[in-house]
């Protein structure tokens, strides 16, 4: 009998012993991935090195760290443009319930710009503006502008991405069109444009050099802008009336400024 309490005891003591192992082993495990997380984070965020990152999230994902599954899926998507494997990770976080708003951000532009698929993207996007993403308020706006025809709603996310200063050149550049084409408001949609124009965005270069001639602000740089829209090859009908008129009249440049009279013609302008 007593045999049997000792060795009852022992087996009670090493059961014990055991699980104290096992969740300080746990505690320890989850203090260090958290640590390489944070490392990578780091790595990533602050020292602009994304595939030094990428290789320790890897690891981290192997042993099952749930977090770095959407950041695999960012870093692959954002930097190495591997839109396929990244679905795959964002898809991983997705069942794991750690698709983070900037995931959810990222795999919202994902269906929107490589699949082709607005609806789904426009669904994640507002997961992603849900979760406090403000950067996925002025594609939102561009989506229910372009797909939708949604203009008062286009134009409500486009207030809240400029109350944010996330207004970034595209959505700045359709917010633009929506208030001139949509609102006649042609003197308020000009701030978009040449904000758009000037951070890069090809489309808007027609309308900011015209903005820049009509307003006889500046000829040259309207000029430099509409040879920048001929580059990208998009110079609307109106644009490229304007474009002819600055070559005859600024530039006496009456052979080049007819041909983009005539083109604006054959557009159906005037």
């Amino acid at each position: 009998m007593e045999m049997f309490i000792f060795e009852t005891f022992i087996i009670s003591f090493f059961k014990r012993f055991k699980m104290s192992l096992t969740k300080k082993y746990k505690r320890t495990f989850n203090r260090k991935t958290a640590a390489r997380y944070e490392q990578a984070m780091d790595l990533y965020l602050n020292e602009n090195k994304p595939n030094e990152a990428l290789k320790i999230l890897l690891k981290l994902a192997k042993v099952g760290y749930k977090k770095a599954y959407g950041e695999i899926g960012v870093i692959t998507y954002r930097e190495r443009l591997q839109a396929d494997i990244a679905e795959e990770w964002f898809i991983k976080a997705e069942k794991a319930g750690s698709l983070f708003e900037e995931a959810t951000y990222e795999y919202g532009m994902l269906h929107y710009l490589e699949k082709k698929d607005w609806k789904t993207g426009l669904r994640y996007l507002y997961k992603a503006a849900e979760q406090g993403h403000e950067l996925a308020c002025g594609d939102i706006g561009v989506i229910l502008y372009l797909y939708k025809d949604d203009i008062d709603g286009a134009g409500s996310w486009f207030k809240k991405a400029e109350k944010y200063e996330f207004l970034l050149a595209p959505a700045a550049f359709y917010y633009g069109q929506l208030l001139m084409i949509e609102r006649q408001e042609f003197e308020k949609c000009k701030k978009y444009y040449v904000q758009s124009a000037e951070q890069g965005f090809d489309l808007a270069y027609a309308e900011y050099a015209s903005i820049l001639y009509l307003d006889k602000n500046d000829v040259d740089k309207a000029e430099f802008y509409f040879k920048k829209a001929v580059e990208v090859d998009y110079l609307p009908a109106p644009n490229a009336y304007n474009y002819g008129e600055l070559l005859i009249e600024e530039r006496n440049d009456i052979e080049r400024g007819n041909m983009y009279l005539d083109l604006a013609k054959s557009d159906g302008y005037l």
